[in-house]
């Protein structure tokens, strides 16, 4: 805890160093929380961005005591979920599945595949729940959960279960999209 107050000081007093650290330690989970929101790799990459330095200019308003990274949580979920509500429903060529091209290109098919049929599953799903799942099965923070949303262990449980019930129609439609190898 010391050692990361002690970057967090540095990161306060604008130490490049220490930004490419922030950045590279906590920029990637919080494009994954805006993505799991926004469900499109060109408005996860703004809000995450964003997210990002929203964290590093709030940085002196951040509480030492508790967890650093559900504080990144928070601003990159409601950065997102801000995101959301000033984004048009339009359908464009950028959020439909981006080309592949490399040797394994069966593979990477596959994988494309697999992960669509994932994120169209989860759609169905509204956003906080989506996270949740996301993290608890996909990402396996299974004990970070709590830590990182903030809420208790019993209303993880809760929401893990009604967002089970809530897919459980949807999972026959996907499954043959999805590849549980």
């Amino acid at each position: 805890m010391s050692q990361e107050n002690g970057w967090i000081s540095l990161l306060l007093s604008g130490d490049r160093k220490a930004i490419t650290y922030f950045t590279d330690n906590y920029g990637q989970f919080m494009y994954h929380v805006c993505y799991k929101v926004l469900l499109s790799t060109h408005d996860a990459e703004e809000a995450a961005q964003d997210s990002v330095l929203k964290a590093i200019k709030g940085l002196d308003r951040y509480d030492r005591s508790a967890s650093l990274k559900a504080w990144c949580y928070t601003i990159a979920y409601r950065t997102a979920i801000d995101y959301k509500r000033r984004l048009k429903p339009t359908l464009s060529l950028e959020q439909s599945a981006e080309p592949i091209f490399d040797g394994m290109i069966d593979h990477n098919i596959q994988k494309a595949e697999t992960k669509t049929g994932i994120d169209s599953l989860l759609s169905h799903l509204d956003a906080e729940s989506r996270v949740i799942v996301s993290l608890y099965y996909l990402e396996e923070k299974n004990i970070k959960v709590v830590e990182i949303t903030g809420l208790t262990e019993s209303n993880i449980k809760i929401k893990l279960f009604r967002a089970r019930k809530e897919l459980l129609p949807f999972a026959t439609k996907y499954s043959d999209l999805i590849n549980y190898t």
